[in-house]
Order: C-alpha cells, then structure tokens, then sequence
C-alpha cells in the first residue's frame, strides 16, 4: 500500500511538473506580447487559494493533474484589444509553441544534469569480443570510432542505437595511432528478434536477472500473455541465467518460434513465442573508454535522448510503430513505480516533459499544433475560422483522443493484469 501511494505521489508531480512548466510557457510570452491573460492555475477544480495581481488571478486548486493559462480570447470572441484575437500571427505562433518550447528547455536541463552525475563513455574500443563485426573488419582494442557512413559518432550510445536506415554494410572512420583509417563492416545492421520486455536488476547490481520487469505494449511478450514478474530460465531447453542468456537467444531467432519455460510464482509453465523481427545497427559486443563527465558530454548525451525521443514520433507517423505499443497514464504509472533513486525519477520527468511537448505540437485539435493550423489558415485565407467551426472541429478532436487515450489505457490495463 505504501508503494502505491508513493508512486501516486511520484506520478503527481510528474504530471504537475510537466503541465505547470508547459502553461508558464503561454503565461509567459502571452505576457510579454500584451496578452490579456484572465487566470494562471496550477492544479484544477475547487481553489485552495487565489490573488489577483495586475489582471490576471493566480490560483491553487486541489486536483494536481496539471493547469491552465487561460488567454483572453484563445477559445472564444472577444473584443478587447488585450485579446489573443487581435493579435498578429506571428505573436499568437510564439505563444502556442511556447509550452513545447518550456517543455523542451526543462528536458534539456535535466538530461543535461543526469549527464554530468552519471558515468559517459566515449567510442574509444577498451574490450572486444573477437566475433563481432567490428573485430572481422580488422578494428582493433585502442582504435577509436570516429564516424559511420560519414556521420559522425562521439558516445558509445551512437554506436549502439537503432540506425534501422542503414545498409546492411557500413563504412565506419576510426583513429588509430592518430592517424584516420577506414573499414567495411559487414553485416553492421540485421534482422535481429525483440519480444518486447525489460529485466529486473538485481540489489547488488551485480547482475540483470531473468525475471521480467516490464512488458511493453505491441510485442510478442504481451500476446503470449507474459508478465511482470515471470522467470524464463529456458528457452528451447536452453538454461538462461539472466537478461543476457535471454536476448542473445531472441537476437537470433527473429521470426523462428521459441519455446520458453517461465516460473510463474509456484508453478511452471511453457509457452510458444515468435520474436518479432527488428531491423538494428549492431556492432556486436564491444566496451568503451569511460570518460570524467564534462558539458560537452553531457550536452551530447542529452543531444541522443531528444533525437530518440523525437524519432519514436516520427517512426509512428511513418507506420514504424504500432498505436500498439503506445502507453497511456497507467503505462506511466507502471513505469514510474519502477523507479529508484532521484536521477531515474528525473530522468523519466525529462522523457515525459520532451514527450508532451512533441506530442503537443502535433498539427491536431485540440492540441497547440492544431490551433496553430488554424492561425495559419486564417492568416493566408485572410478570415477568422467561424467560432462554431473551430468549436466543432476542437470537440471532433478532443473526441478522438479521448477514444485513442481509452484505447491504450485499455491495453495497458490488460498488459499488466
């Protein structure tokens, strides 16, 4: 019971954070144009406390699920020359995009931070293992990767992450005794096989267990039915010790059917399971040079997270992922109660405050990207959207991502359940 409540407390003011910091963005450049601004609230229904102050009343309410900035003349008519209405179109874009932007400005400070408190490593090979592709195209421990394919690397992250665009191929650039060299890997991106689950740490972190942590959305695990909690100790009769027994097995086998024997509590139970199949850069398994945090570091390592979280929206709109694999609030919620320690919990607040944002900007009503639509439309057609339309259109719009939001909340609920 207490774990619940804290993680109710830590998903509170995740949400509040995030909303808080979006709506001071409006506040704030609605402000600074000349903006009517009729109340700023953090929280919503019954007030706590309200106080006036040069027109605008700022309010505490008891339900801590975000806030407002309410804009005279944003959602409605009005004729006071102070209205977001009378505004050129220019001004009213800087006040729509400035929630995203305040989003945006909070990701980047944390990651930024996290980065400067946690461990980086540069693409300087330490370790690696003989049969990778890297080792076969005569990379050696001590070379440093200095690009792939003409792009330049500078984290080990980079020579990790999903690079699905790539040919199977890849030219890498790497700096041996201070002079630039040039390879071919092979075979750097495969078909690799993923079922769409996360692993346990153990106390010591000595370790990552066989025991599930998390099931996501739209994977293999999900429609097999796994769950939190679940061993796999073997896979076709194989034993698996940990994570790493698990994933070498499922890389191999993308589209093969595997059976997997779980300890479910008490009892024992097998079951087929066909790992999806996932394009992926690989290199194989290598280590890199650890390096002292520093602001270029950390910069460029908040640099990969915005460019991850950013692509995971464009893979949707490309088809690349699945409305599936979506989470909604209680997806939230499950990951939140899995953190431990203040820079996990502010990492996922920087995640969640970049995904908001981006999510915001999408050109749909109700949403800040769809009202910008709407100034657009009327500055190039030169007339106002009839209020009613733009009321119709927001309520269509607000409609449908009440019917997306059910859709995953339902799908979290029977992942978890």
């Amino acid at each position: 019971m207490v774990a619940f409540l804290i993680t109710i407390l830590k998903l509170l003011i995740i949400l509040g954070v995030v909303a808080t910091i979006h709506e001071f963005g409006h506040f704030l450049f609605a402000k600074l144009f000349k903006m009517g601004v009729n109340e700023f609230s953090i929280g919503f229904g019954p007030k706590i406390v309200q106080k006036e102050f040069k027109g605008t009343m700022y309010s505490l309410r008891w339900i801590p699920l975000g806030g407002y900035c309410a804009i005279e003349g944003e959602d409605g008519d009005s004729d006071r020359e102070d209205s977001f209405a009378n505004k050129n179109a220019l001004e009213k874009i800087i006040v729509l995009l400035a929630g995203v932007f305040f989003n945006a400005i909070l990701a980047a400070v944390i990651f930024i931070g996290i980065g400067f408190a946690t461990s980086t490593f540069n693409t300087k090979i330490t370790n690696l293992d003989e049969s990778s592709v890297l080792a076969k195209a005569g990379i050696q421990v001590g070379d440093e990767i200095y690009s792939v394919n003409g792009n330049k690397v500078n984290l080990s992250d980079d020579l990790m992450s999903k690079r699905s665009d790539l040919p199977n191929d890849v030219e890498i650039e790497y700096i041996r005794d201070g002079k630039k060299n040039k390879a071919i890997v092979k075979d750097a991106v495969t078909n690799i096989g993923y079922i769409g689950v996360s692993f346990l740490v153990d106390p010591n972190n000595i370790d990552i267990s066989n025991e599930i942590e998390m099931v996501a959305s739209g994977g293999a695990a999900v429609s097999a039915g796994l769950k939190a909690g679940d061993k796999i100790i073997k896979i076709n009769g194989v034993d698996t010790n940990n994570s790493y027994d698990v994933i070498n097995i499922v890389k191999q086998n993308a589209g093969n059917s595997l059976k997997f024997t779980i300890v479910r509590g008490s009892e024992t139970i097998e079951k087929d399971i066909t790992p999806n199949s996932q394009r992926q850069f690989n290199l194989g398994n290598f280590e890199t040079e650890k390096v002292k945090p520093s602001l270029y570091y950390a910069v460029l390592s908040a640099k990969n997270n915005f460019v991850n979280i950013v692509g995971s929206y464009v893979d949707l709109f490309r088809g690349q992922v699945s409305v599936n694999e979506m989470s909604g609030i209680v997806g939230i919620g499950e990951v939140v109660s899995k953190t431990e320690g203040l820079l996990s919990f502010l990492n996922l607040l920087g995640i969640i405050s970049l995904a908001v944002g981006v999510a915001n900007i999408m050109p749909f009503p109700p949403l800040d990207g769809g009202k910008i639509v709407i100034v657009l439309i009327e500055t190039i057609t030169r007339k106002k959207v009839p209020i009613k339309v733009e009321a119709i259109i927001s309520y269509i719009g607000f409609a449908l991502l009440l019917l997306l939001t059910l859709f995953v909340t339902y799908n979290d609920i029977v992942r978890i359940i």
